[in-house]
């Protein structure tokens, strides 16, 4: 690895390091404080944890205070002997098991939300981190650009003096001058693409669009031992840890509970009643006072139309919450296969650049130079050979963001490291 250091340093190819450092792990704080998104997504999980208490709970209990049999031509109290004044406390409550259901449901409706709170968050990083990359990689992609259109510009002046002293052709020089003015207006849009770049970073930190920000530069260099990660042990890994994932499993417990709480509902609830009558003596009455109670049930009598309906609609969410459990698995399968193998072709990708595919583009160039200015090398081909090396130069860092890339993703979908070595 030093010796390809040196050989990179030799040819004037900065040694890219590319983990994640000091200044993209502030930007990453600074996302995971300040985006909207994320903050509305923790207090959702703070409004469904409160509903587990409210929805295990039984209703208030109604308290009624009643005048009772008053004459209702004197409205006199001690007129009659059923006179008196009514304070009775009603208190419903259901099925055994019915609540217990309801509040099962609401906690896995919490854990839900946390689950999906967690992977809103690992997304912010991912794609705080991937936008990090991508605007260093436009970034690269203009010094690239620069340079080639340097080492043309001065091809084009010593075209310019061969061409006076008749040792080049008129269409050599234009055929030049053609290919310096194109490079200029690639880097045009090249430009354009950095402040696309810059927005979207700024945007996926809560920033203004238009806010500055510093040049992306990228830190130590890690090491991930691909030989050591399996496609299907991480796919396993993942989807049992995938916080996404799990959001969809506790929707389907959340059903199930609710479910078994459609189909209790064909039992009866109850209304339990105790009164205490203050009662007015009257000729002939002594006046004492009443106590009375009562208890009632529910009886399913519509529900052919309610509780049946109820029941379907239940099952039909049931299968719901399956099918987006199976769709979220498969979908997860899919994104692993694919990532995986875009991770593998990036690593050895890279492996092939630093291997010397970069310097020998370079050294080609310098020696095709020399070659073509003492006219042993046509025009064509040292273009092409200039060409050759510049899109080598970025292959190479095209590469290496898509190896950081996938990193990202994967750690994502597993919400935890990926066993990267710095």
């Amino acid at each position: 690895m030093l010796k390809k250091m040196i050989i990179f340093i030799f040819l004037g190819i900065p040694v890219t390091s590319f983990c994640q450092g000091t200044q993209l792990q502030d930007l990453v704080e600074e996302a995971l404080k300040g985006r909207p998104l994320l903050e509305a997504a923790k207090y959702e999980v703070k409004a469904k944890e409160a509903e587990i208490g409210p929805k295990g709970s039984y209703e208030d209990p109604m308290l009624e205070i009643a005048a009772t049999n008053y004459p209702s031509d004197t409205l006199k109290a001690g007129e009659l002997g059923m006179t008196g004044n009514e304070l009775s406390i009603t208190q419903k409550i259901p099925f055994p098991g019915k609540l217990t259901k309801l509040r099962n449901a609401a906690r896995y409706e919490f854990q839900s939300t946390t689950s999906t709170y967690e992977q809103m968050r690992l997304d912010l990083i991912r794609e705080v981190r991937i936008a990090f990359w991508e605007l260093f990689l436009a970034y690269k992609r203009k010094d690239i650009l620069t340079e080639q259109i340097s080492l043309i510009g001065q091809l084009v002046s010593v075209m310019r003096s061969k061409y006076t002293l008749g040792k080049a052709s008129q269409a050599e020089l234009l055929a030049m001058q053609s290919e310096e003015g194109n490079l200029k207006d690639e880097l045009l849009t090249v430009e354009k693409e950095i402040e696309v770049k810059s927005g979207d970073l700024n945007r996926a930190v809560g920033r203004d669009s238009n806010a500055p920000i510093p040049r992306p530069e990228l830190s130590a260099k890690p090491t991930l031992d691909l030989s050591a990660i399996n496609e299907e042990s991480l796919k396993n890994k993942i989807l049992e840890r995938n916080p996404g994932l799990m959001s969809k499993k506790h929707d389907l417990s959340a059903s199930d509970e609710k479910l078994a709480y459609s189909k209790r509902n064909y039992l009866p609830d109850f209304e339990v009643r105790l009164a205490y009558m203050e009662r007015v003596p009257s000729p002939g009455d002594r006046g004492v006072d009443l106590v009375s109670g009562g208890i009632g049930f529910t009886i399913p009598l519509w529900a052919f139309s309610k509780q049946s309906e109820e029941l379907q609609g239940a099952r039909a969410e049931r299968a719901r919450s399956e099918r987006l459990l199976e769709e979220e698995r498969r979908h997860i399968q899919h994104q692993v296969h694919t990532m995986f193998a875009e991770l593998r072709e990036s690593h050895d990708r890279l492996q092939l650049f630093e291997g010397g595919l970069v310097p020998l583009a370079r050294q080609a160039v310098v020696s095709s130079k020399t070659a073509y200015l003492t006219g042993k090398l046509e025009y064509v081909a040292m273009v092409n050979l200039i060409r050759n090396r510049f899109q080598t130069e970025f292959n190479y860092n095209e590469a290496l963001i898509t190896y950081l890339s996938r990193i990202a993703e994967f750690e994502a979908l597993l919400g935890e490291p990926l066993g990267v070595k710095p």
